[in-house]
């Protein structure tokens, strides 16, 4: 036999015999379309963990026979611990505000215990027991994200590491500085990285600051946030127990209709995760111009043409930048679902949920790739800074403390006019000697200020 059959109000249809999953599942299946976007693994370990606290707590309560409930217990570990995974068939996209995926995981988990009891388990009247999609699926998505940002938070404090050894490294590199892509004043490389490093420390900050937006869950609340069908012992103790199977900080929401309908704490969450993105394609951009430019020289990773020998082009830095972009896009995506909340719900909580996660983990993949396969192993082109930081007439800036600014400038013009360096033209007009100039330049006078305190 290679069927089964199982029918509702809406009819009769034929499932695989080997499938978990059951008739709702198979509906949104066949409802939803097969966009490619990822089940991730921590979300369908989080509903299973989700599962597992209201299967404890209703046992222990009395809510469910002891032989129904060791073996939804059972069930539930196993789901946790990532096995099955292949019978979570509901796509992302989808309506319903993650009613089918929450059955999807409610058929799987009954399937599990009524194998492992003997008797029938119940989707609804076992497994989802004191529990309704709205609570379920948010606080899931919580502790999916939670550990998520736990990684990117690791990701970002090597970057941050990575980029401090680089500042040091370089520190003794004095080269011109810009504006506008133009030559300024001078600088050094090391500078450079020590603001890159500086920025990314404030970003390692807000990731873990963003934790602590989304512990508060409204678990206990079922439908709308007013716990309607859940008794208040489980309300009370659900919660508790999840934050105990999860090893997390959570807690109950104190206003669980506020927590079911309003999602402006994920939302902040995102805006952090965005400014982080922000950080790192500015950062990408910039390796990307020194680059270009010769003044650092980037690892090459791969080949960089189907037609020109030896190119390499700063596909890390630029795939950065591609991550980035998406994340722009994804959080722009999850401020529109979230706005489009009506009244106790938000059907549009999924698709939200699913550009957060897919943000993190791709955040997390690009940042450790670029200290891994950029950051630790770029270098610089110390003769050639040396050379350009001579040759831009806007270095004749430093010798305003010491000439004032119109004989600088006179210097800049002998500079452009003549094409000579400046060690040249300051000698030609008595301006500074060259071991004058050699002395404006060390490192140390040029990042008297404008550093950060030793």
């Amino acid at each position: 036999m290679t069927a089964r059959k199982e029918t509702d109000s809406i009819g009769t249809v034929e499932l695989p015999c080997d499938a978990l999953y059951g008739i709702n599942a198979f509906r949104a299946y066949s409802n939803f379309p097969r966009s490619g976007l990822p089940v991730y693994p921590d979300l369908f370990k989080a509903l299973a963990q989700v599962k597992l606290s209201c299967a404890l707590v209703n046992t222990e309560l009395g809510y469910l026979e002891p032989n129904i409930g060791t073996a939804l217990v059972s069930a539930c570990e196993e789901c946790a611990d990532g096995l099955h995974i292949e019978h979570f068939i509901v796509d992302p996209m989808q309506g319903g505000a993650g009613t089918s995926s929450n059955m999807n995981i409610n058929e799987i988990i009954a399937s599990l215990a009524s194998r492992k009891s003997g008797k029938p388990v119940h989707p609804l009247e076992h497994v989802n027991l004191h529990q309704s999609t709205n609570d379920v699926y948010p606080t899931a998505l919580k502790i999916a994200l939670y550990r998520g940002l736990e990684r990117l938070e690791t990701a970002v404090n090597g970057l941050q590491l990575g980029l401090q050894q680089k500042e040091r490294e370089l520190a003794d590199v004095v080269k011109i500085g810009r504006t506008e892509l133009m030559p300024a004043v001078p600088t050094t490389l090391g500078r450079e990285f020590s603001a890159y490093a500086e920025a990314v420390s404030r970003d390692r900050w807000r990731v873990f600051k963003s934790r602590e937006r989304i512990r508060q869950i409204n678990l206990g609340g079922t439908a709308i946030g007013s716990g309607t069908a859940a008794p208040r012992k489980y309300i009370l103790s659900v919660s508790r127990k999840l934050s105990e199977i999860t090893g997390l900080p959570l807690s109950r929401a104190e206003n669980m209709t506020d927590a079911t309908q309003n999602h402006d704490q994920l939302q902040e969450a995102f805006g952090m995760i965005k400014a982080s993105a922000v950080n790192l394609e500015k950062i990408a951009n910039d390796l990307r111009y020194m680059a270009s430019i010769g003044e650092i020289i980037l690892p090459p990773v791969q080949m960089g043409s189907s037609i020109m020998p030896g190119k390499f082009n700063p596909v890390i830095p630029e795939m950065v930048s591609s991550v980035a972009k998406k994340v722009f896009g994804n959080e722009l995506t999850a401020s529109l679902c979230f706005s489009s909340g009506e009244l106790e719900l938000n059907a549009f909580f999924p698709l939200a949920g699913q550009m957060m996660l897919e943000s993190t983990d791709i955040m997390t993949q690009s940042v450790e790739l670029f200290t891994k396969k950029c950051i630790s192993a770029l270098s610089a082109d110390r003769a050639l800074c040396a050379r350009k930081l001579l040759t831009s007439p806007s270095t004749a800036a430093i010798l305003i403390p010491v000439t004032g600014h119109e004989k600088a400038e006179e210097v800049a013009r002998y500079m452009t006019d003549n094409g000579a360096d400046l060690k040249t033209a300051a000698s030609e007009l008595n301006a500074a000697t060259p071991a004058e100039i050699d002395t404006m330049l060390k490192p140390e006078n040029i990042c008297a200020m404008g550093y950060r305190d030793e």
